[in-house]
């Protein structure tokens, strides 16, 4: 009897998997991914051959070289000690299997841990909102039957990764600038406690795939290239019964070879083929999946920056919901030059039930006040109308262009619908200098003539409209050809918002001008002239010795060093690094006096080192 007892408890510390390999194997490995709809392994090694590529040579059966070769399928078990089974909290599974004798082998486990990574401590009052892409996919992995766990850093500071993973965890890394090199090392140190997978996403990580695929060691397995909800179903399916490096899906990145499209790095990120639909940006989230002291966390921060702004601030639950996908302009064909959005231009509306079923969802779990996080939702005449129908909500924040504000002043009576008692736009005024909106940050071409005109009448449209509408905006100092005078002009420009709208203006940010990969003004890493160009716009030349020095050298860095802020400033404005910090803290001060007024973020998108 004891015989059989330690045999049956041998057995259950061993896993078998049955994965699908190829019936034989032709060319290279590397080039081999796995299509589970139709059960055959794609292999276009042949494609890579110069012969193949210049000739397209016709095969036998019709096909040309250039298409992949379809080798069948077929399972191989694989077996693996479970140390898992060894923590103290899973102990019992081992002892399990010995009593359940006769009975079907349990289902094999399946576990993501989800981390939205940040390598600075940020102060409360960024600290307000909660992190929707790692709900939706922790949402996405609990429908296809996986335990979740989720650790946002930004709201609950450095995770604790001895205590969160266990081995055989797939592990999702949501990868901002502000994240990057943290994620590398979480990513190495989630390896050595047993990760299976660590899969990185979100806009950062899009557009440093190669980057991140060719790190010694590979801590990084596959990334994400896009958003669409499909691609990341598609994986988790696939996670436990199919190798990585067989896998089949769009805009999941295995191999650094292969990752160099999705990039973009010499034009930019938003202007891609429309080939998404609803189904890829859309999913009503289990806001259960964060736990009750992560909710705290934030309804408590929010409270304590904007709770004056609420009739009954002790009753104020915020949180973000996609209700659209995209914006307007960039829709058109064109985006801004520090946009890093990498599905900006696919502009997706969804029909009047999703609506309806996802803020029913968030109501029945207290949220009252909403940051519809769509890029440009203001100008979705669809949207709106679709959300006055479902009915109005306590309060919302959405993001609006100026220039659409001040064309469509009945657009904003429309929105002042959907809401009781508040409505926030958030709005990149960006700058108060016609020169520097058109050629240095590159707004779009206005119809009044005048794009800092469209500035003030947006103040304007939203003073008009009365008490329920509220100001959110940005101002930048250091967009390509910036001086003192422009810099100046944006002061005077924040004075005359705080005089005309008073109360209804509730911030105003100040920051430097970031250069980030994947936005449009990162191709001066990879054109020397399109760094010329830039120089000349300030009056400015800069030599290719320079350009190698300052910006190309640093090209495949994971993110953009600090070091090339100030090199910004000198070759392409005539102000210096420091002159524009010191600019944002007259923001800040200005907007100190303000009575009513909420603090914002003093730098946007990064912190200063």
């Amino acid at each position: 009897m004891k015989k059989l007892f330690v045999g049956l408890t041998a057995l259950c510390l061993i896993k078998v998997d049955a994965i699908a390999i190829p019936a034989y194997e032709f060319g290279s490995v590397q080039d081999t991914t796995y299509d589970s709809q139709r059960d055959v392994f794609l292999n276009t090694t042949m494609r890579w051959d110069n012969w193949c590529t210049f000739s397209r040579v016709k095969m036998p059966n019709g096909k040309t070289c250039w298409d992949p070769v379809e080798i069948p399928a077929k399972k191989k078990l694989v077996f693996s000690f479970r140390v898992d089974l060894f923590r103290e909290e899973n102990w019992q599974y081992a002892i399990a299997g010995t009593v359940l004798i006769g009975q079907a082998k349990a289902p094999v486990r399946r576990r993501f841990v989800g981390i939205n990574v940040e390598s600075f401590e940020w102060p409360e009052e960024s600290k307000v909102w909660p992190h929707l892409g790692l709900l939706y996919v922790g949402t996405v992995a609990e429908q296809e039957d996986y335990e979740v766990k989720l650790w946002d850093e930004l709201i609950q500071g450095k995770a604790p990764l001895e205590q969160l993973i266990q081995p055989g965890d797939i592990v999702g890394l949501s990868l901002v600038t502000t994240g990057m090199e943290r994620g590398v090392e979480i990513a190495k140190r989630v390896k050595t406690l047993g990760a299976r997978y660590v899969v990185a996403g979100n806009d950062s990580a899009m557009f440093r795939a190669r980057q991140l695929l060719s790190l010694p060691g590979q801590p990084v397995d596959a990334v994400f290239t896009s958003n669409s909800l499909g691609s990341i179903r598609q994986f988790f399916q696939q996670a436990t019964s199919v190798e990585l490096s067989r896998m089949q899906i769009p805009r999941l990145a295995v191999d650094p070879r292969r990752a160099q499209y999705v990039t973009n790095e010499s034009s930019g990120v938003a202007i891609e083929a429309k080939q998404y639909g609803t189904s890829d940006f859309f999913l009503v989230p289990n806001l259960t999946l964060y736990g009750h002291e992560y909710w705290n966390l934030v309804w408590s921060a929010y409270r304590s920056q904007f709770g004056h702004k609420h009739v009954r601030p002790q009753d104020v639950r915020n949180a973000i919901a996609l209700l659209a996908q995209g914006c307007g302009r960039a829709g058109a064909g064109d985006i801004c030059d520090y946009c890093t959005i990498r599905h900006v231009a696919n502009v997706s509306i969804p029909e009047q039930d999703y609506l309806e079923e996802t803020l029913d969802t968030y109501r029945a779990f207290g949220i009252n006040t909403f940051f519809n996080v769509t890029d440009s939702a203001f100008e979705m005449g669809p949207l709106v109308h679709r959300l006055k129908e479902v009915g109005p909500v306590d309060s919302m924040v959405i993001y609006g262009r100026a220039q659409a504000i001040a064309q469509r002043p009945e657009r904003l009576n429309e929105w002042l619908d959907v809401v009781q008692h508040r409505l926030l736009i958030n709005c990149g005024m960006d700058s108060a200098d016609e020169r520097i909106l058109r050629e240095g940050i590159h707004k779009s071409s206005s119809k009044v003539g005048s794009r800092v005109e469209e500035n003030r009448q947006a103040v304007r449209t939203i003073k008009a409209a009365g008490e329920k509408a509220h100001l959110h905006y940005s101002l930048i100092f250091g967009s390509v050809g910036e001086t003192k005078d422009s810099c100046e002009r944006n002061l005077e420009f924040l004075q005359w918002t705080i005089d005309t709208l008073g109360s209804q203006l509730d911030v105003v940010e100040g920051d430097i001008f970031w250069v980030n990969f994947g936005a449009p003004c990162s191709v001066i890493f990879h054109s020397y002239e399109e760094a010329s160009r830039r120089a000349a716009l300030a009056g400015k030349t800069i030599s290719r010795e320079q350009w190698h020095t300052h910006f190309a050298q640093y090209a495949d860095e994971l993110v953009v060093p600090q070091s090339c802020e100030p090199s910004w400033y000198h070759f392409f404005t005539n102000i210096t690094y420091e002159t524009a910090l010191e600019y944002n803290s007259r923001v800040k001060t200005m907007m100190e006096k303000v009575p009513g007024r909420v603090t914002g973020r003093n730098f946007a998108f990064k912190p200063p080192a």
